[in-house]
């Protein structure tokens, strides 16, 4: 089966930017301080995968709220501190935290305390690694799956949906730095830096790392040998 937002991505990435106008490529990725990001935009804002690479405009960034204080986060830290206990994080309390339906009963079904001490010790001990997807299973997304970001119109760094439970859980172990993609940067901020050839490499919270090359076996749904 096609992969219509990947598609979309791959199609646009080829054109000349005198037809597309102002754009990124679709995955670009950087490593940054997960400290740097302080606030997030829900996922209704900025698409995770169909506003990759854009450039937008708009009053997007300022519905940006803190996301110290998203009940997801506080729901992760009150975990993290001990305020809360694995008993706790029923359906019942996720849903009460912001998780969409769907999610709150993956995660009670699965058991959430086990999932998080098993992502806890991961992360504090390997760091954030990019979503590569299981060798000879890997699944389209788990190669594109990586915490996602926005650049807004002051330049700073605003969470895009995609990758919660990695940034989150990076900076209450304090890690120094994690990688992101760039998912959407605001058309101002973009404007102000025309004269540079890489704008998204001049960022001084952004160290680039490359880009995330879309595959066409993934756009098509070919199956790995």
């Amino acid at each position: 089966m096609i992969d219509r937002n990947l598609l979309r991505l791959k199609v646009r990435d080829a054109l000349p930017r005198s037809v597309t106008g102002p754009t990124l490529p679709p995955f670009p990725i950087c490593r940054v301080d997960p400290d740097a990001i302080e606030r997030y935009v829900e996922y209704a804002v900025l698409k995770k995968y169909r506003c990759a690479g854009r450039v937008k405009d708009g009053s997007w960034d300022l519905r940006a709220k803190p996301l110290a204080e998203s009940p997801k986060y506080r729901l992760l830290r009150g975990y993290h501190e001990g305020e809360i206990d694995a008993a706790e994080l029923t359906y019942e309390r996720l849903r009460e935290h912001g998780y969409p339906e769907r999610e709150a009963e993956f995660y009670a079904d699965y058991g959430y305390g086990a999932y998080l001490d098993e992502l806890f010790e991961s992360i504090r001990e390997r760091g954030v690694e990019p979503a590569v997807g299981d060798g000879g299973t890997e699944r389209t997304h788990d190669r594109y799956d990586q915490v996602a970001i926005n650049v807004d119109r002051d330049g700073a760094l605003v969470f895009n949906s995609c990758g919660f439970h990695r940034l989150v859980i990076a900076q209450l172990v304090g890690l120094e730095a994690i990688p992101v993609r760039i998912n959407a940067v605001h058309e101002r901020w973009w404007r102000a830096r025309s004269e540079s050839p890489t704008p998204v490499d001049d960022h001084p919270e952004l160290t680039a790392v490359g880009r995330l090359p879309i595959r066409w076996r993934d756009v098509l749904g070919v199956a790995r040998d």
